[in-house]
């Protein structure tokens, strides 16, 4: 008798699913609020600035907050509230993309992408750099989250070119996360870490554009190494066994009919209005989810959708996206817990402190980490930087480093971790559309992380040397 031979699961196949990790999180999180002492820091209002700002220097030790069982469970629907922008962005923008796949109009476009591919006029490594720069040079003015709706488009694409899910995710939110950590113009991390130093918005410009551009390049190569290795390979893919049904395109007609062109322009509509509502309106995730409802009824109508048929596909993208929800409210709560808790600025208070005993080059490196530490308790890069940069700006001036590198860590640091972190919003999201469950993205991930960290110190230890200045 011939024996199925059984075998052995790896480490990361025995991890249990991501609703049980990211609860696992908020309970350690708990935890650290009977372990850790209670502080805070005195904070101000500063002119320009929306959140209050941080005061260097009054760290100091108030009564303890303990969280018990109860506030545990109760974190999650405070997640829920606190994660309300997005979780609506993400339920709003399904929606409106479940109506555009009705009209088939994005199927038959990258039909005719695909079609180049497979006739040998476009090699399907060019096509992973297009859609990584496209989506990268988006993330120069939006955050992750205004790029959550794409991640279907792009794992189609994948899907479409032979590659597996992982890929797909990799292209947006690699080359996304990528550029936002980069970015010339960020105005929620860097424009808000300038004003606090007295530095001159975007100020530090072309330094920072050679970064993102390198950066991204890199994130192309390793994209690329995995594709072709999975490509060739199937079994070689961290996706192996997980089910595609709903992420491909169903059909990949390479005819567009005069209605689906409507359809596209309405599409290229929303991309303009997202580029020009970031930049110049200050729009962020109310506009933005707007935006897409907009579209949604637009493309329908353009194609002559009934309203019925309309609302339907809404409806449709709701119930698809209930479990990202859930996740994303639950990550949250982490959050939530260490701020009731009152020991998050005690955790930023502790990191910080010893970075002043090393030189200049080694503590703009320690920055750099601190900041990632701290960025997994503090997921928004806006609180982050009112957070730290009141206390890395003196510490600069003690260290002789220039204010804008201290900037830089901080950019840095606050922004590469977000697609390893489960408590970064937008990434968690990102991988519940995409179908990959976090473990197996974690794989892939892990070295798109260190790739862009090594990147990033080369940067960093350039910036000490060069003493990076305003401009």
């Amino acid at each position: 008798m011939n024996e199925k031979k059984v075998e052995a699961k790896k480490w990361y196949q025995k991890l249990p699913n991501t609703y049980v990790i990211l609860f696992l999180l908020v309970c350690l999180a708990g935890v650290l609020t009977w372990v850790l002492p209670a502080g805070e820091y005195t904070r101000k209002a500063v002119e320009g600035i929306w959140r209050p700002v941080v005061v260097p220097g009054s760290y100091h030790l108030i009564d303890s907050q303990p969280a018990n069982v109860f506030d545990i469970f109760k974190a999650i629907p405070q997640g829920f509230v606190g994660a309300s922008g997005i979780i609506a962005i993400i339920m709003l923008s399904t929606g409106a993309f479940t109506v555009i796949g009705k009209t088939g109009a994005l199927d038959a476009a990258v039909g005719a992408l695909l079609g180049k591919v497979r006739r040998g006029r476009m090699p399907s490594t060019v096509v992973i750099w297009i859609i990584c720069f496209l989506f990268s040079a988006l993330g120069i003015i939006a955050g992750p989250e205004i790029q959550i709706p794409f991640t279907t488009i792009s794992v189609a694409i994948a899907l479409g070119l032979g590659y597996d899910i992982v890929v797909g995710l990799a292209m947006i939110m690699g080359a996304g996360y990528t550029a936002f950590a980069t970015a010339p113009i960020n105005a929620s991390l860097l424009g808000t870490a300038h004003s606090i130093v007295g530095l001159p918005i975007f100020s530090g410009f072309g330094f920072r554009s050679i970064m993102w551009f390198v950066s991204t390049v890199l994130v192309c190569i390793v994209i690329s190494i995995y594709a072709k290795r999975v490509k060739k390979d199937p079994s070689k893919s961290y996706a192996v066994g997980i089910s595609t049904e709903g992420l491909g395109f169903e059909e990949e007609s390479e005819k567009l009919s005069g209605k689906q062109i409507g359809v596209l322009l309405v599409i290229l509509g929303l991309f303009v209005a997202i580029i020009i509502g970031s930049s110049k309106l200050g729009w962020y995730l109310n506009e933005m989810s707007a935006l897409f409802v907009i579209s949604g009824i637009l493309a329908g109508l353009v194609y002559g959708l009934k309203i019925n048929e309309i609302v339907d596909g809404f409806l449709l993208g709701f119930k698809n996206t209930a479990s990202v929800a859930m996740i994303l409210a639950i990550a949250r709560g982490i959050q939530v817990i260490l701020d009731n808790g009152k020991v998050m600025d005690t955790i930023v208070h502790v990191l910080s402190a010893p970075l002043a005993n090393f030189s200049p080059s080694v503590s703009a490196i320690g920055m750099f980490f601190v900041t990632m530490i701290i960025h997994f308790f503090i997921p928004s890069g806006s609180a982050l930087s009112v957070t730290v940069m009141p206390i890395y700006s003196p510490l600069a001036e003690i260290l002789g480093i220039t204010q804008q590198t201290a900037v830089l860590c901080m950019q840095l640091g606050a922004s590469l971790t977000n697609i390893i972190f489960p408590t970064a919003g937008a990434m968690i999201a990102m991988c519940g559309l995409a179908k990959v469950p976090y473990v197996k993205w974690l794989k892939f991930a892990m070295k798109l992380f260190w790739a862009t960290v090594g990147l990033s110190i080369l940067f960093i230890l350039l910036a000490v040397k060069i003493n990076f200045g305003p401009f």
